[in-house]
Parts: C-alpha cells; sequence; structure tokens
C-alpha cells in the first residue's frame, strides 16, 4: 500500500494533525519530544514515520529520526531551503553547545538543561570574542530565533536579563555537532572574531 492509500485511511481529525506536523517540521526543521509544544506532533510523526518519510521524500526532503536525544529532523538532500546564520548568531550556538554539554555532564536527577543568561553572558566573556558583551537586543533576537527552530525556550524571566532561564533541547547537538564544535573553537583561538567576515551554519545542520 502506496503512503498516500495510507493517508486517505485517516479520519479527517488525523489529517489535520499530519498537516500541522508537516508544516511544523517544514518551519522549524525539528520536532523534540522533550517540548511541550512539539509533543503531539512528534508521537504522531512517530508512529506514521513511514507515511511522513515517503511524502517529504518527494520533494527533495530527508526525514530523520534520533531516537537517542528523541529528535525528528527535516533535512534538503538539495541543500535548499536552509537558514544562513550570522557571524553573531554562529557564536552564539557555539556558547550553547558548550553550555549544554557542561550542563549535560552535571545532570543528575532530572534529564532538563537549564542555563541562564548570566551562563551566556559569562561563557562569552570566557572565549575572549570580544571585550565587551553583546547588546541585549541582539541577545534577545538571537534566542528568539533559536526557539523558531526548537532548540531551546524561554523558561522563567525576560529573554534578555541576566537572570533569564532557558531550557536547552538536545537539537543543539544536532545543529552544532562535535566537528562544527572543534572547527569553531579553532577559528576563535586563532582570533579570526576579530575580524567582520561573517560565518554561516546551516538551519537544520552545522556543515
Amino acid at each position: 500500500m502506496s503512503w498516500y492509500q495510507e493517508y486517505e485511511e485517516f479520519s479527517n481529525k488525523d489529517k489535520d494533525t499530519f498537516s500541522k506536523a508537516a508544516n511544523l517540521l517544514l518551519s522549524q526543521n525539528f520536532l523534540v519530544y522533550e517540548r511541550e509544544e512539539d509533543r503531539v506532533f512528534y508521537r504522531f510523526v512517530e508512529r506514521y514515520l513511514d507515511i511522513f518519510s515517503e511524502y517529504f521524500s518527494l520533494s527533495g526532503w530527508d526525514l530523520n529520526h534520533n531516537k537517542r536525544f528523541s529528535v525528528l529532523q527535516l533535512y534538503n538532500r538539495y541543500g535548499r531551503n536552509r537558514y544562513h546564520f550570522t557571524l553573531q548568531e554562529t557564536i552564539f550556538l557555539f556558547i550553547l553547545r558548550l553550555l549544554y554539554d557542561e550542563k549535560q555532564n552535571a545532570l543528575r536527577l532530572t534529564r532538563e538543561v537549564l542555563i541562564s543568561g548570566e551562563d551566556i553572558q559569562g561563557k562569552y566573556m570566557a572565549l575572549e570574542i570580544k571585550n565587551r558583551l553583546p547588546a541585549r537586543d541582539d541577545l534577545e533576537k538571537a534566542l528568539k530565533l533559536f526557539s523558531n527552530f526548537s532548540i531551546l525556550d524561554l523558561k522563567r524571566g525576560q529573554w534578555k536579563d541576566p537572570d533569564a532561564v532557558y531550557l536547552l533541547y538536545p537539537t543543539i547537538l544536532l545543529v552544532v555537532d562535535v566537528p562544527s564544535v572543534e572547527r569553531l573553537a579553532d577559528w576563535i583561538r586563532a582570533g579570526e572574531s576579530k575580524g567582520d567576515k561573517e560565518d554561516a551554519l546551516d538551519r537544520d545542520k552545522a556543515d
């Protein structure tokens, strides 16, 4: 039976959920089980993974299910429809990945990885990227953008405040993988961040 025949057997409610889940994947590239807003759609896609995979494949998209991190990732095999992060956003992503690894190693009784605005600022200064902190408005803009991709969510406080608390999702491990971390670390150590050259990371995964 083809994916379309299986789809045609869906109830109207399931067809509506299918449409919403497909559009979410196209807009944010990830569905994360840990994220409350994603969970119902994550479960639905997981249940009908073959149907979704064949549906997306028609347009050149691959749907990957990372069971270890409970993340569904939509990836265009032709490199299209990708978001290119600015230099500042790339640096923030790198910092979030470092903080995720540090917090994950320290976890004991909970799986939630929580970081604060102060954590981000402290790591930024520790890396000696620049001799001053980034503007709060720039940080707020970047973090809200990352939230649109299911990378993090605001847990408490205001987006740009040092005492704000953010919930980081394992999506960050796929957006900034180990080779990317190593390249970014070498780049920062080499002092290239002092120039005005813009770097770019793919919206769904760092090259």
